[in-house]
């Protein structure tokens, strides 16, 4: 509805005084000339008015569902029934054909006009434990927060203020307030770390306490409170009512300091019932793991996890795939691919072996080691590959041919320098190794020592080294 009350009065002085038309006031603002009628009929804008609610099925019902509600307000709130109970008592006994939906509506318009309801909602309140409280206000106040600062807030907060310390009172009952102002005095820091030593004594890390109780988290802070409060004497109920918390964390965080020191009360907490620190269940696995899968008539070879979680929760130990993957990398296992190694018949294959990378790891610039090998013998033959041919020409390579000789390629591989010296031959036989040393010796004549080790020409050098030319020959380089 057109609220500003400046143009409705300009409205109305125009043309109840002036006699200006209707029509060329509304082409001259824009207003429609119904909303000017209305303006013309009220001397103030009405404001809106909430129409009068109409339930068509749900009136001849109605007496019964105030009825259930004014019983409701005379029993206990454990037992008061919901609008749900509300809903099915109408159908079973009255034969209501109406929804959910309108006996819910009224229901909470009857409930905005009843200051009882607000009586209700106090003493539920206050029945409440403190964090089931905040949860309801900000239920009731649909999660918006309040604003301290407004004046229609202010004479509540003049009314709720009082002295910081109230006189004491005799009895238990007395001191629970004096408790309660005194730990929301430490948590504003109204009173100094020089204080609290001076009030409670020499206690241990009290600095880290404070720091934990102002800056930290909610947990750490109520650990921190729970320790302070503890050696202020104050009851263990009067804790946990100005926390929140029961009396297991009281009890829990008192002790632990005592006991072990504030490192330990402000320490990360994991659970120690954790599925995955279970010994039992690690043996189970592993123990599966190493069997193979044809033990549980499985036709596999390896394990899955799926097949891993199936076995195991046929045996009664029924876990997830992922925390079973989660306890075997825990454990070190992974994927590594396989490397392939060097292998020999020779009995004292690992001893020489041995001797070699000695020798290598003590290599001096003077003395150089050379790896022996031989590719061959292969056949000089045409092999198929692409050609410049002219239009019309398919070059072709016969499948059978005859070879047109044979080579063999002997190669000595220095591994410090990875400098290659070799030659090509027609045969394997004393002379040819006779002639690599020659190449070795004509290249290398600076070097103090040669070492030469074979790896495929091998069975060829046993037969080069029974060989007597080859013995004398040897012998005299040595020599």
């Amino acid at each position: 509805m057109y609220c500003d009350i400046r143009q409705w009065r300009e409205i109305r002085r125009r043309i109840l005084k002036q006699g200006a038309p209707k029509r060329r006031v509304s082409a001259e603002t824009g207003i429609s000339r119904q909303t000017i009628n209305k303006i013309l009929a009220h001397e103030q804008p009405p404001g809106y008015r909430r129409r009068r609610s109409r339930y068509p099925k749900l009136a001849p019902h109605i007496h019964t569902i105030d009825r259930l509600l004014i019983a409701n307000d005379s029993i206990p709130l454990a037992f008061n029934m919901t609008i749900q109970d509300i809903f099915q008592h109408l159908r079973r006994e009255e034969g209501f054909a109406g929804s959910y939906d309108s006996v819910w509506n009224y229901i909470h318009r009857r409930a905005h006009d009843d200051e009882n309801a607000w009586g209700r909602a106090y003493d539920l309140i206050i029945h409440l434990p403190k964090p089931r409280a905040l949860d309801l206000i900000r239920r009731l106040s649909r999660g918006r927060p309040p604003a301290f600062a407004s004046a229609q807030l202010r004479s509540f907060i003049r009314e709720s203020a009082c002295p910081r310390m109230p006189p004491a009172r005799s009895g238990h009952k007395g001191q629970r307030p004096l408790h309660i102002e005194w730990m929301r005095r430490v948590l504003q820091k109204e009173l100094s770390e020089d204080a609290l030593h001076h009030e409670l004594g020499d206690i241990p890390d009290l600095s880290n306490l404070l720091h934990h109780l102002h800056n930290g988290r909610l947990s750490k802070r109520n650990r921190a409170m729970v320790v302070l409060a503890s050696r202020r004497k104050i009851p263990s109920r009067t804790i946990c009512a100005f926390l929140g918390v029961g009396k297991a964390f009281v009890r829990k965080y008192r002790d632990m300091f005592d006991s072990k020191g504030a490192e330990l009360v402000f320490a990360p907490q994991t659970k120690s019932n954790r599925k995955i620190d279970n010994e039992d269940l690690r043996k189970a696995i592993f123990s599966l793991l190493h069997e193979p899968p044809a033990n549980h008539n499985i036709n596999r070879t390896s394990w899955t996890m799926a097949l891993l979680c199936r076995v195991l929760k046929e045996k009664g130990t029924h876990v997830g795939t992922a925390l079973v993957a989660k306890m075997i990398k825990a454990a070190g296992y992974k994927w590594r691919k396989a490397k392939i190694v060097l292998t020999s018949n020779d009995p004292t294959y690992k001893e020489k072996l041995a001797h070699i990378r000695y020798i290598l790891s003590n290599l001096q610039p003077d003395e150089a080691f050379f790896s022996v090998d031989e590719y061959g013998p292969f056949a000089i033959k045409a092999k198929p590959g692409r050609t410049l041919s002219p239009a019309g020409v398919q070059p072709t390579v016969p499948q059978w041919q005859k070879s047109r000789g044979c080579l063999i390629m002997t190669a000595a591989l220095e591994l410090s320098g990875n400098q290659v010296a070799h030659f090509y031959s027609a045969k394997k036989n004393t002379a040819e190794m006779i002639r690599m040393m020659d190449v070795l010796i004509k290249k290398y004549g600076d070097r103090r020592k040669l070492y030469l080790s074979t790896r495929t020409i091998r069975p060829f050098l046993i037969m080069a080294a029974r060989s007597s030319r080859l013995h004398h020959y040897r012998q005299a380089l040595n020599s």
